[in-house]
């Protein structure tokens, strides 16, 4: 399995890129909004992947996000859903408001989206809705139990650090946690460069587990 590729941005064309990784070119296949986010000088680009298999075909699909990554394998368990599909459904709503509306019910959200029609909403909401909310729980209470957290999300400091690992596309619900854990054990004397230091070591390991 290939968990995510490193590398410089060498084409695109209308569903993906091509990115090198020591002159080996990795077609990735991603969500059309995610490519509309990708701007002509993004050269350097780390991207989540799914490796799949169908028949003699081998693809790879890529995303912005690791949550965004897990929402798309989430989606592939459900029958009649296959990778265009669940392409297309990630490109019109964020892995985090896809997972509020699965664990609401939302049926009719899901079938303004194109290809996305009454049985399939149904079904997505019917075979999802339990892990949806099993989740969101998780990462509420990740945030949640992580030591004085309202008293170190306060201040100069703090959002600067948070700005620092979101330009270095870490998503909030990991940022948040793993910060709030940073500046428990760094005390009073904290200061802008270690905390990011240690927040992404923390990241790093969380990632690797997760891939």
């Amino acid at each position: 399995m290939i968990g995510y590729i490193s590398g410089k941005i060498l084409g695109r064309w209308d569903r993906g890129i091509i990115v090198d990784v020591n002159g080996i070119g990795y077609e990735i296949q991603m969500p059309p909004s995610s490519l509309t986010n990708l701007s002509s000088s993004d050269n350097e680009v780390t991207i989540f992947t799914h490796l799949a298999w169908k028949d003699d075909t081998i693809s790879l699909y890529g995303f912005e996000t690791i949550e965004a990554r897990d929402m798309f394998r989430l989606l592939l368990e459900v029958s009649g859903v296959g990778t265009r599909l669940a392409l297309n459904i990630l490109s019109m709503l964020s892995a985090e408001e896809l997972l509020q509306i699965l664990a609401r019910e939302e049926n009719k959200r899901l079938q303004a989206i194109h290809g996305v029609g009454e049985k399939t909403a149904a079904r997505l909401c019917i075979d999802l809705k339990e892990k949806a909310k099993a989740i969101l729980t998780k990462r509420k209470w990740d945030v949640e139990s992580a030591p004085h957290i309202e008293q170190v999300a306060m201040g100069d400091l703090w959002d600067d650090a948070l700005s620092a690992l979101a330009h270095l596309g870490y998503s909030p619900s990991e940022t948040k946690a793993a910060l709030a854990k940073t500046f428990a054990s760094a005390g009073e004397n904290a200061n802008l460069e270690d905390l990011v230091k240690k927040a992404l070591q923390g990241l790093a390991k969380s990632r690797t587990k997760r891939a």
